[in-house]
Formats: C-alpha cells, structure tokens, sequence
C-alpha cells in the first residue's frame, strides 16, 4: 500500500494579482506531473487541506483542473483557507456527515479516515464533541484493519510559537482515543508547511512539506512569522503489512538522480 501526500496547495485564481512568493498553481502542476510519474504509482493521494488560498471560485476551479491530471484515485480534506461547502460540491467523495467534510476509506490492507478539524473562519483546529464521537464509530467499524488518520491540524506543539496558535485544540482528547485505538499505526497532517514528525497517542504523528513556501524553522518564544523558500515537494507513505516508512520527494530543484562512477 502505497499513500502519497499532498498538503497546502494555496491554488490561486489564475487570473489573481495577489502576492505570491513562488508560483503556487505551477508548483502544485510540478507536483502532479511528478506523482504522476512515480513508479510504483501510488494507491492513493491525500490532500490534507489549505488546497487553495482563500476558497475562492477561480481557486477552486483551478484546483479541480488540476487534480483532475492526477492519475490515481484521490481524496481531499479542507484546511483553514479553504470553504466547505464548495469542497463538497467539487469533490465526489464518501463524506461522512454533513456538518464536516470528515470521511472513512478502505484502501488495499488499511483503513484511511479523513478527519476534518478546521473550524469555518478559524485559523485554530478543532477536535470537539462532535467529531470525537464520529472518530470513535467509524474506528469500531474498521474492524481493527490497520488505520491512517489524516488531518489537516497537527495534535500536537511544534515549538513553532506563531504557528502553534493555529493548531487543534482539545488535542489531548484526541491523543487518549489514538491511545485506545491500537489499530491506529500513522497519522498525517499538513497547515505547517514543513516536514515535522513527534508521537501522539503513541503513533508516529507527521506533517508533509507544502508545495508552496514553507514556514521558517525558528523554535524562538519570540519569533516572529518569517517564510521561507525550502525545497517543496509531497510524501509517500509505504505500508508493508506491519510498518509504515515515510519518504520526501522533492520537487522543482534543478536536480536528478545520477549514477556514480563507483556504481
């Protein structure tokens, strides 16, 4: 079972002025080609939300031409920029209910949920009542098949002090149903725009890399909100029947693999 991960996409309005540090629509094209291009292909590819800028229509249509390229199957979960309602009127998916674009998967061997944690014009995450009781029936569905969570808020504190007023609130709950879940084995997010990786719940826990810029890694209490243009690609998954190991593809880098002379 192979997953790849696509996260913080920003897609703007083509015809937008807006301020851009790189080009958001061609990096995610880049990215498209190159998970085209992968080999083996993937099972599937999650987008973990922020898929465009501001939920726009001239966003959304232009992230849907995009991932209509993809070649393999896709889901889709909404991050803090994006609008729901227009998610679920773009996107044909299995939702779960109607008040979060939460959702549940089989895929090959493991079971994939989607877990919808934004809150509509919120930056913050928002694990609540809610969908804690959603999360529990749809993990006693699956039958203890090995299970990926995918979230667009990391459950946890990055060190990162602008951006971690910005994650999921009531994260301890979360990690006490993880806990009580064994067959949780991984749990992705997005919304940090650069790779992270902690346990939650005792599950590895990771965030993918945005194929836009990226947020400047500065663990000062006072730092104060920089970017920065790292390296920009997505992540694929491998599940081998047990374990889950994770690998970065970049993209865009003026770079190619090479055979050396000791080869």
């Amino acid at each position: 079972m192979l997953l790849a991960q696509l996260t913080d996409t920003h897609v703007l309005d083509p015809e937008s002025d807006e301020e851009r540090w790189v080009d958001n629509n061609a990096r995610l094209a880049l990215a498209i080609s190159a998970l085209n291009a992968e080999h083996p292909a993937p099972d599937l590819v999650v987008a973990t939300g922020d898929l465009t800028n501001d939920g726009q229509p001239g966003e959304l249509a232009e992230l849907v031409r995009q991932l209509g390229g993809l070649d393999v199957p896709l889901m889709v979960l909404p991050g803090n920029h994006d609008d729901r309602a227009s998610l679920r009127a773009a996107f044909d998916q299995p939702w779960g209910v109607e008040s979060h674009l939460s959702w549940s998967i089989e895929c090959g061997p493991i079971q994939v949920i989607g877990l919808d944690t934004t809150v509509p014009r919120q930056i913050h995450g928002l694990f609540d009542a809610e969908r804690e009781a959603w999360l529990v029936e749809t993990l006693a569905r699956s039958a203890g098949r090995p299970t990926l969570i995918a979230m667009h808020h990391p459950p946890f504190v990055s060190g990162i002090s602008w951006m971690d007023g910005g994650r999921l609130r009531r994260a301890a709950a979360f990690a006490a149903l993880v806990a009580a879940n064994p067959q949780v084995n991984r749990i992705v997010c997005g919304h940090l725009h650069r790779p992270v990786q902690t346990a939650v719940g005792g599950v590895l826990t990771t965030v993918g890399l945005s194929t836009v810029h990226h947020v400047a890694l500065n663990l000062a209490e006072d730092a104060t909100i920089e970017m920065i243009r790292d390296p920009a690609g997505y992540q694929l998954h491998n599940f081998d029947g047990a374990n889950w190991v994770s690998h970065t593809r970049y993209i865009d880098t003026g770079e190619a693999a090479f055979v050396p002379s000791w080869a």
